[in-house]
């Protein structure tokens, strides 16, 4: 059931919201919805689609992370990016021509309300996951740049690993943050 955009505020405009990010926005009605910049268009993204959308929406540091952790399989690093890269353009291709053709359709969508991460984390309210995550992405960024390290990655895959650190611990930041700003229960 959907709700009256009369009766929005800004602070329950992300309740119930669990995705936020690059191109995700909220409807009139509140429903996320994810904005294709190359048709225009947007696509409602319903709460029985939500789990398979964030894995094609985290495709990107999906690929990434296998990438990272498949570096030592191939023969060599080339071999490893060029599996990744073909990979991502198949993922690619799938979310764009198929998956996304299956959400409702909103002609011409007009960006206006944008998710925000942080304020999601913290409409969530749920202070012992923001708290497992900080940690999840803290240690993560070390394990990424250890990997590196004791793998002897080429320059290439050093700075892709280093960089991949750097966005996890910007993510542990913004957990962090959001932790700070909820309010005790």
């Amino acid at each position: 059931m959907k709700k009256n955009a009369v009766n929005l505020s800004r602070n329950n405009l992300y309740n119930g919201v669990s995705l936020s990010g690059h191109n995700l926005y909220l409807d009139k009605y509140g429903s996320t919805v994810y904005y294709n910049i190359f048709d225009k268009n947007g696509y409602i993204v319903s709460k029985q689609i939500e789990p398979k959308f964030r894995l094609f929406y985290f495709r990107y540091s999906i690929i990434f992370i296998i990438m990272i952790l498949l570096g030592d399989y191939f023969k060599s690093l080339q071999n490893t990016f060029l599996v990744g890269v073909g990979t991502l353009a198949l993922v690619e291709l799938y979310f764009r021509l198929f998956f996304i053709k299956k959400l409702e359709v909103i002609k011409e969508f007009k960006r206006e309300r944008k998710t925000s991460n942080l304020k999601t984390i913290i409409s969530s309210k749920e202070r012992e996951k923001t708290v497992m995550k900080a940690c999840a992405y803290i240690l993560l960024s070390v394990l990424i740049v250890l990997n590196a390290i004791q793998q002897n990655f080429n320059t290439l895959f050093l700075i892709l690993s280093v960089l991949g650190a750097m966005y996890s611990f910007y993510m542990a930041i913004v957990n962090i943050i959001a932790f700070s700003k909820m309010k005790k229960v």
